[in-house]
Order: structure tokens, then C-alpha cells, then sequence
């Protein structure tokens, strides 16, 4: 009981470091302290476990919102399934304390300290990533990500946000080391790796100007609850279309550039949606002048997309029946976008609409407008720094920009918005691309290629927001390697753990 107790008074105020309170060194310091800690307790494993149920059952106590208010659950039930889905995570960072406690040198031997150190770094960050990965994953709270608010963002752009992560968690941990066992091999080890971390930050990047787009955004403020409902839709799209006339005016008045609206700004299918509802989307764009990018759910045949579509003004009706220029979300949320398997009596509870999409394939093909190639994403897609990076690498052109339309209502206004937002706008940090952001709720804005809010819609409100942006050309070190950088930092560790403990057999069989 001790050790879940030690676990839990460490992981509650976890969410703290993140956005909006953005107390980043909070997180490191938690995640320093956890196994100096747990090595003092009987069930080391434990610490790590009662860590991540409390450090994701706080951070992600917003999904009742979605489950009760939205989804239809009774009260009761909604925060039961938090509390299962917390404790799956929490699994992760119970496993690298295993592998820390399992592995970790136990003697003070001069090179002791340098080795755990390694060792935790790679066992934390390994395990984030595979949070993100396993079973499509889920990639929320990674402790990299609040890099982006603190003196070590332009650690980001060379090493990406796990292995940023990993050479903080390095030097923090030898602090704490050379605090308790005053080692002179480590105090050598920690002045490199401070050494090192100075340089990289203080190292430019270089990227050049892809040139200035005037962008203005709808934020329609539908509430989730009437988002579906077949009363309101008319009186929903009346609103939506009432800002974009707004927005198309003030375009206008400067020369035009590019009109945003957020994803699932149609309730509909686009094959349902009235043709003067299709018309009316395309006809916010201008030929050469405006351009419209919106979200809807694309049908194609027997399969189901969750799409962020691009009109230029000069589409004619064959165009609008199926538009070709889109982008497919390929990183579906489960389930509200699809259905894991085992999971059918779960989903049938939820009132959830459009529950089953398909995955969007093949390379990233992005909108061109006005000189500016803009990488899209849809809702929780920019979260996955690895997979995304990737995705950058592969598209059919590179990109100046990032774009994310998002339908964030499912969580009302929570500390969700905050944590998305900080997670895309490491995106933007890691690759040197500004960012844009489209909600139906917030958070709405443009974001610089550091990262870092320009323009910021105020949340909760109907509007129209407006603002330049400034793409970028030019690729990162972590934007040309991807997760194969941290896989190369993970298999050195790995290296020397099957070293050393092959030294260990040696030595314990000769003796």
C-alpha cells in the first residue's frame, strides 16, 4: 500500500507541467525523482503503476465529458472506463520501472551512475513511444512535449520530442546522482551532456521564406450536444455559412489568401449534404484569389472518410459530387471514429455519430495555395511526433506549413484544448513549420515556426479570426531521420545493457 500511496502522490500533479499551466520542469522533476523513489519502496513496479494511473487519470479526466455529456454513459460508468483506460496507460511507465528496477546497478561502481541514467532515460522515452504505438496508441501527455514552453525548445528541432526528452532526462538524473554518490566519472559524464544540451540549443536552423498567406478562420461554436441533431443542422450551417460570408469579406478587402473552417463543419455526408449547401462551400473560394479548405465525411462507394477538403472557386458539379483535392485522416481515434476489436458492446452504449471511418492511405499530398504547400491534419493526427514526421518526409512536396482541423466540442472547455494545441504546436517546433489551428470550440489560431502562439482565437466564441503566416522551406536534422533517430539512441542503450550484463555472467561464473 506504501508503494501505491509514493506512486500516486507522485503522478496526481503530473498534468501540471503540461498546457495550460505549462509548469514543464514539474514534469521532470516527477519523472526524475520516480525511480530514486520507488528504489526505496518493496514494490517498485508498483510506484511506477499507481504513477501513470494517477498521472493519466488526472491529465485525461476530460473524456467523461465525451463518454457522460455527449456520449449518452450513465455518470457512474463514464469515470469506471476513465479509470480502465488511465490504468492501461498507466501499464507503460509500469514497465519501465521494471526494466529500470530489473536492470539498474545496484553497486557503486564508477560507472554506475552514468549507466542508470541511460538506462531510465531509454526505458521512459521507449515506453512513451510505445504508448503511442501499441494498439494504434495513444500519445497524449508526453513529457516532450512541454518542451515547446521552455528554455530547451530548440533541443526539438535536432533530436524531436522523445529524444529531447531522453537527453534531459539524462543530465537530471546524473544530477541527482552525483548529489548522493558525489562520483567523479559521473560529475564528467553530467558536464558533457550540459555541454552538449547548451550547444544544441544555442545552434540556429536554418529554413528559408516561403512567402506571407493572409489566413482567416470560422470558429462556429456548435455545441456537441445539437453538433448531429436533424432539428438544428439547418440552423447550424446557416450559422457557419453567416461567418464565412465574414470571413470571404474581409478576404476580399485584402487581396484574398486562404478561408478556414474547422473539421466536420458539415454535420452531413458530403454525398447527403444538399448541392446548395456543396455550392455554397466552393463559392466562399475565388479562382487565383481565395481559397477554401472545410471538414466533412467524404463517402466513396461501401467506405467512409473523415476529410479536410480544398475548393479553389473553378470546381464544377462532377467535382463536388466527390471531391478529389483532400486529405483522408489516416490516424482514426477509437471509438469514435472506429470500432477496436472486442470493443462492439462498448461503442453500442456511446452515442456516438459517424463511428465508423476508414483510414486514409498513400503519400501526404498537400494544398498548394499561393506558393505555401500546407501539410494537413485532422483532429488527434498531429500528436504522433514519429509517425507524423514520417508522413511529412513521404508527402509528394514539401511542406511550408502545417494545418489542423480539429472538432474539439467532445470535451467542452476543458484542459484538452490546451494539451492538443501544445502538442501540434511541438509539430510546428520540430520541423520549423508555422502552424494553423481550426476548432469548431478552440483553441483557433496561427502558430510560428518555433512553435509559439501569433494570433489566438479566444475559445468558447463564435467568430472570425484572421492573421498572416509566413511558411518555411527547409528540413530539421529530426525532420530527415524521424523515429529512426530515437531508435538509434534506444538500441545503444540496449547495446550496453546486453554488455554489461554479459560482463555480469563473466564475472559472477569466474568467481
Amino acid at each position: 500500500m506504501f508503494s501505491f500511496i509514493v506512486g500516486a502522490l507522485l503522478g496526481a500533479p503530473w498534468v501540471l507541467s503540461f498546457a495550460p499551466t505549462s509548469l514543464w520542469w514539474l514534469g521532470f522533476a516527477l519523472v526524475t525523482a520516480l525511480p530514486f523513489v520507488a528504489a526505496k519502496t518493496r514494490r517498485p513496479v508498483l510506484v511506477g503503476l499507481a504513477f501513470g494511473w494517477f498521472a493519466y487519470g488526472v491529465g485525461v479526466s476530460w473524456l467523461h465529458i465525451s463518454l457522460h455529456t455527449y456520449g449518452g454513459l450513465p455518470w457512474l460508468f463514464a469515470w469506471a472506463s476513465v479509470a480502465a483506460f488511465a490504468f492501461y496507460l498507466a501499464l507503460f511507465p509500469a514497465l519501465a520501472m521494471w526494466l529500470y528496477s530489473r536492470f539498474s546497478a545496484k553497486n557503486i561502481s564508477p560507472n554506475s551512475g552514468v549507466f542508470n541514467a541511460l538506462l531510465w532515460g531509454a526505458a521512459w522515452t521507449f515506453f512513451e513511444w510505445a504508448r503511442g504505438t501499441f494498439m494504434t496508441g495513444f500519445a497524449w501527455l508526453g513529457l516532450g512535449d512541454t518542451l515547446v514552453d521552455s528554455p530547451f525548445a530548440n533541443l526539438l528541432p535536432w533530436l524531436g520530442s522523445h529524444g529531447s526528452l531522453f537527453l534531459l532526462m539524462v543530465l537530471a538524473h546524473l544530477l541527482v546522482s552525483i548529489f548522493l554518490s558525489r562520483q567523479l566519472r559521473t560529475f564528467g559524464v553530467f558536464v558533457a551532456t550540459g555541454v552538449a544540451v547548451l550547444v544544441l540549443i544555442q545552434l540556429p536552423i536554418k529554413t528559408q521564406s516561403a512567402g506571407v498567406l493572409r489566413v482567416v478562420g470560422v470558429q462556429t461554436n456548435v455545441d456537441q450536444s445539437i453538433k448531429f441533431d436533424p432539428d438544428l443542422i439547418v440552423s447550424n450551417m446557416q450559422k457557419a455559412f453567416a461567418l464565412g460570408d465574414v470571413a470571404q469579406q474581409k478576404l476580399d478587402e485584402q487581396g484574398g489568401g486562404l478561408l478556414v473552417f474547422p473539421e466536420t463543419v458539415n454535420p452531413l455526408v458530403w454525398t447527403d449534404t444538399p448541392l446548395e449547401w456543396r455550392s455554397r462551400f466552393r463559392d466562399f473560394a475565388t479562382p487565383q484569389q481565395t481559397t477554401v479548405i472545410m471538414g466533412s465525411a467524404i463517402q466513396e462507394g461501401s467506405r467512409y472518410y473523415n476529410s479536410i477538403v480544398m475548393f479553389d472557386g473553378g470546381e464544377g458539379e462532377e467535382e463536388l459530387e466527390v471531391p478529389t483535392k483532400r486529405h483522408d485522416k489516416r490516424h482514426l481515434v477509437p471509438f469514435g471514429e472506429f470500432i477496436p476489436l472486442g470493443f462492439k458492446w462498448f461503442v453500442a452504449m456511446l452515442n456516438m455519430p459517424m463511428g465508423e471511418f476508414t483510414s486514409g492511405s498513400g503519400p501526404l499530398n498537400p494544398f498548394v495555395v499561393k506558393g505555401n504547400a500546407m501539410a494537413s491534419t485532422v483532429c488527434y493526427e498531429d500528436i504522433f511526433s514519429g509517425e507524423f514526421a514520417g508522413l511529412v518526409a513521404k508527402s509528394t512536396r514539401e511542406p511550408t506549413l502545417f494545418v489542423n482541423l480539429s472538432n474539439l466540442a467532445w470535451f467542452g472547455q476543458s484542459w484538452a484544448l490546451d494539451q492538443h494545441a501544445q502538442m501540434g504546436r511541438t509539430r510546428s517546433a520540430e520541423h520549423r513549420k508555422p502552424g494553423l489551428r481550426a476548432t469548431n470550440t478552440g483553441l483557433s489560431g496561427l502558430v510560428d515556426d518555433k512553435g509559439q502562439w501569433v494570433e489566438r482565437a479566444q475559445a468558447g466564441r463564435a467568430m472570425v479570426w484572421s492573421g498572416e503566416i509566413e511558411g518555411r522551406i527547409g528540413q530539421t536534422f529530426f525532420a530527415k531521420l524521424g523515429d529512426r533517430l530515437w531508435f538509434s539512441i534506444w538500441g545503444v542503450v540496449l547495446l550496453l545493457l546486453c554488455v554489461r550484463e554479459w560482463r555480469l555472467k563473466a564475472y559472477n561464473r569466474a568467481h
